[in-house]
């Protein structure tokens, strides 16, 4: 009777379109015509469950759904923009995907959620490189670097992190969050992080020493 409210979106770094998340399923939006400023293209299927995260690849030529059922099952599937084709599932976690992305490379996807781990998973393999066990809390946002080398995570308490992607090793704890990340994003350059939370700031911190270069509350 009423249309499910989206819980996530993300707009194509070189195109005009928007992915909105629908009732399992993607929705994908383009320019408007004489009826109205947006146009369906196309729904991309995704029966698993919820949708709680959507992130195009660099290129744009990809898009990952993070989502799932709470308590039962989460996952990760990268699509094909162009043809709507599932080129990867990836994740088998025990509760919902609150937040996902895929490297500048697309050899890895990073999933996260409420167990508290983040999985750097390789797409070719569908194992984990890495499972990093730092957060005491739902992980609820992250996102690679523009170059695909590091990693931003946080959490629901505020907790805040820089990873290497290939060892896995951490760069920065940003400590001065005190509620939930509800976003996480780089610098086109990558030499800063903006991150906001439901503690009312957003601040940008600098990855030169991982200290705060401007904080908007």
């Amino acid at each position: 009777r009423r249309p499910p409210t989206p819980q996530a979106l993300a707009a194509s770094p070189v195109a005009a379109l928007v992915a909105v998340s629908g009732q399992e399923q993607v929705l994908l939006f383009g320019p408007g015509n004489a009826t109205g400023p947006f146009r369906l293209l196309g729904c991309l299927p995704f029966p698993e469950g919820a949708i709680h995260s959507l992130r195009f690849s660099r290129n744009g030529a990809l898009l990952v759904a993070g989502g799932g059922r709470g308590s039962h099952s989460g996952r990760a599937v990268v699509f094909d923009v162009a043809t709507g084709e599932r080129r990867a599932e990836v994740g088998d976690m025990f509760d919902v995907v609150l937040a996902a992305d895929i490297d500048a490379s697309q050899r890895f996807v990073a999933i996260g959620g409420p167990t508290k781990v983040v999985e750097v998973i390789e797409i070719a393999s569908g194992s984990p490189r890495h499972r990093i066990k730092k957060h005491t809390d739902w992980v609820t946002a992250l996102a690679f670097s523009p170059d695909g080398t590091m990693l931003v995570t946080g959490d629901r308490s505020g907790g805040l992190h820089v990873w290497e992607t290939e060892s896995g090793g951490i760069v920065f704890t940003l400590a001065e969050h005190k509620q939930r990340i509800t976003d996480v994003e780089w610098r086109p350059d990558g030499k800063a992080i903006a991150s906001v939370s439901d503690d009312g700031n957003l601040i940008v911190w600098n990855m030169k020493d991982g200290f705060p270069a401007a904080n908007v509350a």
